[in-house]
């Protein structure tokens, strides 16, 4: 399975993409050739040519076609696993969201904003908020205390536009 994954991930990349093309056209274009006229195949010196690697061209053609239709076969499976994603991410989010706790952080880290604000590295909601991408941390590398770890994050910006959405309908009109 991960050999199948892998052939697919080099042939779906754009430059392996328009080899597969080309070569899908021009075997095309070379099989046409056959429905030529007599005199046309002799005029261009081909018939020799076609009579000597007809059976290879057609193989490039059909093997061309299916890697072609493979990838794009494999391209929708790719965008449905995204989406797939995407959908289970903004349900975390939204739990993260609803949790007391991971609300406590996130209302820390906006009135901080745009500073960054000393979270626990331990900490299960920061883990948790760090992991579904609603805040990240503000730098590579820290001097923290190792009794008692803790390290600057920022909100990540739709975390910061969810919290204005929500503090902007709470407003009493």
């Amino acid at each position: 399975m991960k050999t199948t994954e892998k052939i697919l991930d080099i042939l779906g990349k754009p430059i392996n993409f328009d080899i597969l093309l080309a070569s899908l056209l021009t075997s095309l274009a070379l099989l046409a050739t056959n429905f030529l006229p007599e005199k046309y195949l002799v005029r261009f010196h081909l018939e020799k040519f076609l009579n000597d690697y007809n059976p290879y061209i057609l193989m490039v053609f059909f093997v061309s076609l299916f890697l072609i239709i493979i990838h794009f076969g494999s391209k929708k499976r790719k965008e449905k696993k995204d989406k797939a994603f995407n959908k289970y991410l903004i349900e975390q989010q939204d739990k993260l969201f609803e949790d007391e706790d991971a609300r406590e952080i996130l209302a820390q880290l906006y009135r901080c904003h745009p500073r960054a604000s000393k979270l626990p590295m331990q900490n299960q909601k920061v883990l948790l908020l760090e992991q579904y991408q609603l805040i990240t941390k503000a730098a590579s590398q820290a001097v923290v205390d190792m009794t008692d770890p803790k390290f600057p994050y920022v909100l990540q910006p739709e975390a910061e536009q969810r919290i204005k959405k929500e503090l902007a309908a709470e407003k009493p009109k």
